[in-house]
């Protein structure tokens, strides 16, 4: 029998529950006290792909890691500075319950933030959500996350029904009777966003074709979707992977519609892909990074001041939304501080559009899915020209 990733990351997870259980991230003389907060810190953690297959996502913790350094350079939030200890996870679940492990039971962190990736989040949040310890604002789309919504769980990216849906009707209305095909990431989000399509499409859906994240080039799937006879090319999974397809097509010649989910586009795709990605279609809850808009600009701002040397790229700009949404539940939860506290002002959220989002943000206890409102953009020139309104559920 193959031993999958996710059988070894339960298997761990399964060894580490004992760990896990009845320490709540405290132990000993803490065991009176709130995990991670002094009269003057409060540390963070999180996991993120910061080697492997997927390490271009690891520019949400360096945004993140951006914006707390601003927060901390203007005196921190209630007297305290925050510290973000970010663990790498290399995209490998078992490996995410070995560091959040690490960063619940040795850190001792007050909370859980901005987590990337679906299937090392999907290894760790509901033993996180058991022990009470907060698992906020995870840089995925998976409606796994809040569906049912969890007390001690929220997703920072709009859910895959709702961002399939905007991306769908737009096909349906711009390329009519048009056969699709997919090429998806071989995980949990890429089959549940695939299934959404099939569903939409019915007899006029002719391929799905699946990467793993360990594969160095996706040419035969390209290939496949074409003798499938897609008329449409539709590409979730991630940045690398979308670039990797879309200079496949180029390659073969095959010049059709090209349609991505948001993960897998930023401007990396546009600087890697070139030419390859003129007109590719995708959404974002994230606006581009070349708007002039205030909320996008304050983001670049802090990103030259404190980003070391990171660009204003989409990935980078979703860190920054995790840092301020977390900045205003902080200072809604008040001086003091406790998990309990930080989960009551997380429920009550309420923000304007003036973060580099779309839209309001606004959360209860029955709804945990933070950005919701997105927007339709295709790519001109190496621009991201918004398509019709900003869709929001």
């Amino acid at each position: 029998m193959r031993i999958t990733p996710t059988m070894r990351a339960l298997a761990l997870m399964s060894a580490t529950a004992v760990v896990l259980a009845g320490c709540d991230g405290r132990g000993g003389d803490e065991a009176d006290s709130t995990p991670g907060v002094t009269d003057d810190s409060i540390v963070i953690g999180m996991t993120a792909p910061l080697s492997g297959p997927l390490a271009a996502n690891a520019d949400a913790a360096k945004g993140f890691q951006a914006y707390i350094d601003s927060i901390n350079a203007h005196g921190g939030i209630h007297g305290r500075k925050i510290k973000l200890i970010v663990r790498d996870d290399a995209y490998d679940p078992a490996k995410a319950v070995t560091e959040t492990t690490r960063l619940v039971a040795s850190d001792k962190v007050f909370a859980l933030v901005g987590g990337v990736g679906s299937a090392t989040q999907l290894s760790v949040y509901k033993q996180m959500n058991d022990q009470k310890v907060p698992t906020l604002l995870l840089n995925t789309s998976l409606d796994t996350f809040v569906e049912p919504v969890l007390p001690y769980v929220s997703l920072m990216l709009p859910s895959t029904k709702n961002e399939q849906k905007a991306l769908i009707t737009f096909a349906r209305n711009e390329y009519k009777k048009a056969k699709v095909g997919v090429l998806l990431q071989n995980d949990d989000i890429g089959h549940t966003m695939t299934g959404v399509w099939q569903k939409a499409y019915g007899d006029d859906f002719v391929a799905a074709e699946t990467y793993d994240t360990t594969d160095t080039d996706v040419a035969n799937q390209i290939a496949a979707l074409r003798r499938a006879g897609a008329e449409v090319v539709v590409f979730l999974g991630s940045v690398k992977f979308t670039s990797l397809g879309l200079l496949a097509m180029q390659r073969d010649g095959w010049d059709v519609p090209r349609i991505t989910q948001s993960t897998g586009f930023d401007t990396s795709v546009i600087e890697t892909a070139g030419d390859a990605a003129e007109g590719i279609i995708t959404v974002n809850a994230l606006k581009p990074g070349d708007s002039d808009e205030p909320g996008v600009a304050a983001a670049r701002d802090i990103l030259k001041k404190y980003g070391k040397g990171l660009g204003p790229n989409k990935t980078a700009f979703t860190g920054i939304a995790n840092g301020m949404v977390l900045e205003q539940i902080l200072k809604d939860a008040g001086r003091d501080l406790t998990r309990e506290s930080l989960m009551k002002a997380h429920d009550s959220l309420n923000m304007t559009a003036d973060g580099p989002w779309y839209g309001t943000i606004e959360l209860s206890a029955e709804d945990h899915e933070v950005l919701q409102c997105e927007q339709l953009l295709r790519n001109d020139g190496g621009s991201l020209t918004p398509v019709g309104d900003v869709v929001c559920p």
